[in-house]
């Protein structure tokens, strides 16, 4: 008679057919080089803008050579910038320490109230007029610093977009190799639900590996999308199909962003010469976002491209207190969210990466579906927060490169 494993008899006790859920954060991130906490706070306050510039539709621009572009002359988003720059300080020297999502909460709840503020506006070097006051200013910082943020969101490569990269072959993937090999075995019996926090796209990097090959889904559909976007290659312009949201996952590690990704676009359609949000698109490298297109069929076969304008910035969910109010989003967060709630509720175990507890929402949601009864496992080598979520929560003090199935011990 063979000898079980303590692998396999985890897998035995995990049952057929059931679920488990994992939660990241930016620290699951953090192994290839992505700036977490401090170290983006660190980036935005020292932004001068001197690698990037704004096109006269509000898209930040940058050169393959790293030098600013020179789009002539200074638009109205070089200003909005300009002034973005003068806040981010404004906020660390009058009102408190800068953090990055806790600075996002002021521009939203705060700032248009703040006299301070609108003193400096008065006094400083921008370009004004009647439409171009200081409320107007101050609502325009929310485009801008969402896409200073993305730029800001690459490995240590200066990588972000990994669409070009092949298929990484075992045994070894550099600082995710325990975990690849856990979510493998994991996924095998089970399904595997993956939420996380994070903006970037390496998760979805992961997909190309021999570990997962392919069994990743994120409810997002290329196939029968009507949605499209142009590329500019040697100065021929490409039509490249989109995917869109449509809600269905199919495969065995499927992937919910809660907050939001650096590639996901809302698309707005055209009625009555109004533009309203339709649905979640995503987008691809080298993408002009300014101009997303929506195929329409008319009588007799006739195609038509309705235009959408209004895109230049990502869709993701930033702050501390002001992003809890857009999980109630009905075009996608609140979905997201059913899910995040259904699929805590079901699973047997929870494993949370990187991930420091700061979401009071999240929080409460990991309390009231999955509970306290069930297994719960947070992997940081440096700091405790199981008391946060009840006593049956387990700190395994572990780096992700090294976890081990057994580490789970049920």
């Amino acid at each position: 008679m063979s000898r079980i494993t303590k692998n396999e008899e985890i897998l035995k006790r995990l049952k057929e057919g059931k679920s488990i859920s994992l939660l990241l954060g930016a620290g699951f991130s953090a192994p290839i080089g992505y700036p977490i906490g401090n170290q983006l706070n660190t980036k935005l306050l020292n932004c001068m803008g001197d690698d990037f510039a704004f096109s006269s539709a509000g898209e930040l621009c940058i050169c393959k050579d790293g030098a600013k572009p020179d789009l002539g002359y200074k638009n109205s988003y070089d200003w909005y910038f300009d002034f973005c720059k003068d806040v981010i300080h404004y906020y660390n020297d009058n009102v408190k320490t800068f953090d990055y999502e806790e600075f996002y909460d002021y521009l939203k709840e705060v700032a248009k109230n703040d006299k301070g503020l609108k003193e400096l506006f008065e006094k400083g070097n921008y370009s004004k007029s009647e439409f171009e006051n200081f409320d107007r200013y101050v609502s325009q910082i929310d485009n801008i610093y969402n896409q200073i943020v993305a730029f800001y969101l690459e490995d240590e490569t200066g990588k972000s977009w990994y669409d070009d990269e092949p298929t990484h072959l075992k045994p070894t993937f550099d600082g995710y190799t325990g975990f690849l090999n856990c979510i493998e075995e994991l996924s095998k019996n089970h399904i595997v639900n993956v939420h996380t926090l994070n903006h970037d796209l390496f998760f979805e990097r992961l997909n190309r590996t021999e570990w997962i090959n392919g069994e990743l889904c994120d409810g997002f559909e290329e196939l029968g999308s009507p949605f499209y976007g142009e590329l500019l290659h040697k100065n021929r312009t490409y039509k490249c199909r989109l995917s869109k949201y449509t809600g269905k996952y199919k495969k065995k590690i499927r992937l919910y962003k809660l907050h939001g990704s650096k590639d996901y676009f809302v698309y707005h359609t055209n009625k009555d010469a109004i533009l309203y949000p339709e649905t979640f698109i995503k987008s691809r490298w080298g993408i002009d976002t300014t101009a997303f297109r929506k195929e329409i069929k008319k009588k007799g076969g006739v195609i038509e491209y309705e235009t959408d304008f209004i895109n230049y910035h990502p869709n993701f969910l930033t702050g501390t207190t002001s992003k809890i109010s857009r999980y109630q989003e009905p075009l996608l967060y609140k979905k997201i969210f059913e899910l995040f709630k259904e699929n805590l509720n079901k699973a047997e175990i929870l494993i949370i990466i990187g991930y420091g507890c700061k979401d009071l929402e999240i929080n409460r949601y990991i309390l009231e579906e999955f509970g306290t009864e069930k297994p719960c496992f947070i992997i940081d080598p440096f700091t405790d927060n199981t008391e946060k979520l009840g006593v049956n929560a387990k700190w395994i003090k572990k780096a992700i490169e090294n976890l081990l199935l057994s580490d789970f011990n049920l």
